[in-house]
């Protein structure tokens, strides 16, 4: 039933809305991450990194490099920092490298959050294609 709904909730999400959500599905992912990490449980560590290298390579491609100008260049440098940040936490299981990309996540969710209260409501509207080509699962 949890799926169904968090799937609904996907669907019907504005666009602002999505990249909010992946945000903060990030941070509780890396969270995990560091939690399994410590319990030496390195196979799931190695899970919820995947998951959240899904994320941002779907954010990544979301990215209109065109129309964004400095703004989407300079996120995806970020991006792209916090995906080899990833890496490295994943394969040296570094907890400082899993720190740090949660912290860039963080950040982010916070500018975010703060930009679309500037935008106001527009933020909650639907995309006008009516779903978003967003795939990664939240």
């Amino acid at each position: 039933m949890k799926n169904v709904y968090s799937e609904n909730i996907v669907k019907t999400a504005s666009p602002a809305k999505l990249i909010e959500m992946l945000y903060e599905k990030s941070i509780e992912l890396l969270n995990d991450a560091k939690q399994e990490l410590e319990k030496e449980d390195f196979i799931a560590t190695n899970e919820k990194i995947k998951r959240v290298q899904d994320i941002v390579t779907e954010l990544n491609l979301s990215l209109d490099m065109e129309k964004g100008g400095n703004i989407a260049a300079s996120l995806r440098a970020l991006y792209n920092y916090i995906y080899r940040l990833l890496i490295e936490g994943n394969t040296k299981r570094n907890p400082e490298k899993i720190d740090e990309a949660s912290f860039y996540f963080k950040e982010l969710l916070e500018v975010w959050r703060s930009a679309m209260k500037a935008v106001g409501n527009t933020a909650n509207m639907k995309s006008d294609q009516g779903e978003s080509h967003f795939n990664v699962s939240i």
